[in-house]
């Protein structure tokens, strides 16, 4: 028997801070800054520049469509006519509301199987129960690989292998809401999608991030090939000519950067994409040989500038002179430098955020993060805050990247709260910036 099966990427429009479900490894993030004016305003602009689309859905969907099976996806919008089987992506900010889906859906479509997919659903499964099943591990490689039959679908089924990005078809996007996917003003080409080159990242920061927790520390390559594959299909049917790359740590492998951007030379169409990496991983050739082919963006994590406190969170620091002389080199070339800051370390003080800070506006990128270190479930971190007792609250839609969910030895929440205001006032509404971002937007007409 051939099933009807609908996906369904959750949107709650009751919500008005961006929410973008496929970061954090896909645990998702959500933007809840602190209620100062400055903050207001960039949420605002957040929300309508930056959304993602989730590229394993797209994965899944190329997979239902080389099986040929009837498959459709949903955005923001919700069946109306009854599947066999429906598939909702599960997230840490907004599993309430899923949930309420899931038991909407399931009062509207008696007849249907609903279950839950993602990371987050795979790491707290017990948050998930209103569906009759959740997978719990790599959904892609269940439906590609073990699913059979509908009675197969219920409780928890255990996944335990992951998939080689190889056997996975080009991303499928039909019904993916194209036009409103956007990543301004790192990349300000549209069409816009996310690519996948790899999964998997073999750092020690596994022990924080939930990247290399659940992806795994083996690094599983997608061929050159099968990438220009994706980048032509999409290109010809969808008309993208922006994109970014979702790999945890990009381009570690350097025979496969050249062999990359020698293929995309040979494209008949420009592309501008993006890239998220360690700063450790790049050099000014491989910076050049990228951006001859459109690089436009990289997305780095400098996170902290204390050795000890790296050591005490098993962070891997990029040597200083190095990371300052990429981001010099690459920001002249005309590749913008997005980097990535952590405030609540264990260790973390008020006089070592303020030196993040003081030194995030020295190196002056063309955007600047700064978030809460947040323990997530399913990592070290976590387990060892919970075992301390440290934990604040259960209600996980609160782990947002931006709320203290701990206590600390050396802060106070409030210290952190006050820090998050402060910087990103103190970065994003000086002078200096204002003129360089000015400046960008005008140089992007040549580049």
């Amino acid at each position: 028997m051939k099933y009807n099966i609908a996906v369904v990427n959750v949107v709650n429009k009751k919500k008005k801070y961006a929410m973008n479900k496929d970061l954090n490894g896909g645990f998702g993030t959500a933007d809840t800054y602190n209620d100062t004016i400055y903050e207001k305003i960039l949420g605002v602009i957040k929300k309508k520049a930056v959304k993602l689309p989730i590229i394993s859905l797209a994965f899944l969907m190329g997979i239902f469509k080389q099986q040929d099976v009837n498959a459709k996806y949903y955005e923001g919008v919700l069946p109306t006519e009854e599947p066999h089987i429906i598939l909702i992506y599960g997230s840490i900010i907004d599993y309430k509301h899923e949930n309420y889906v899931c038991r909407l859906l399931k009062s509207r479509f008696k007849n249907s199987i609903i279950g839950f997919i993602g990371p987050f659903p795979s790491v707290m499964p017990k948050l998930f129960s209103d569906g009759n099943f959740v997978i719990v591990g790599d959904f892609e490689y269940y439906f590609l690989k073990k699913f059979n039959d509908i009675k197969e679908l219920k409780g928890n089924i255990i996944v335990k292998e992951k998939i080689e990005l190889d056997s996975l078809p080009t991303p499928e996007v039909k019904g993916f809401p194209i036009n409103n996917y956007s990543y301004f003003p790192a990349i300000t080409t549209k069409p816009f999608f996310a690519l996948q080159s790899s999964r998997g990242c073999p750092y020690s920061c596994s022990y924080y991030c939930v990247y290399g927790k659940f992806q795994g520390s083996r690094v599983r390559i997608r061929s050159v090939e099968n990438v220009i594959n994706d980048i032509k299909y999409l290109h010809k049917n969808y008309e993208m000519k922006g994109f970014q790359f979702r790999d945890p740590t990009f381009g570690i492998d350097n025979n496969y950067v050249t062999e990359l951007c020698n293929e995309i030379k040979k494209l008949d169409f420009k592309i501008k994409w993006g890239i998220e990496t360690r700063v450790d991983l790049l050099t000014k050739e491989k910076v050049k040989i990228m951006f001859d082919v459109g690089l436009r963006n990289i997305n780095i994590g400098i996170e902290t500038t204390d050795i000890n406190i790296a050591n005490k969170n098993k962070r891997l620091l990029s040597n200083i002179n190095h990371q300052e002389e990429i981001i010099k080199y690459s920001e002249n070339l005309g590749v913008k430098i997005s980097a990535f800051y952590l405030f609540g370390y264990e260790g973390d003080s008020k006089q070592l955020m303020e030196e993040t800070l003081k030194y995030a506006k020295k190196l002056n990128t063309f955007l600047a993060r700064f978030a809460v270190c947040t323990p997530y479930p399913g990592t070290e971190y976590y387990d060892k805050v919970q075992k301390e007792g440290k934990l604040l609250t259960d209600d996980y839609e609160q782990y947002t990247e931006f709320n203290p969910v701990m206590s600390y030895d050396d802060l106070k929440v409030e210290d952190i709260n006050i820090m998050i205001a402060k910087v990103y006032k103190e970065y994003y509404f000086r002078v200096k910036y204002i003129l360089s971002f000015i400046k960008w937007r005008i140089r992007e007409f040549w580049l």
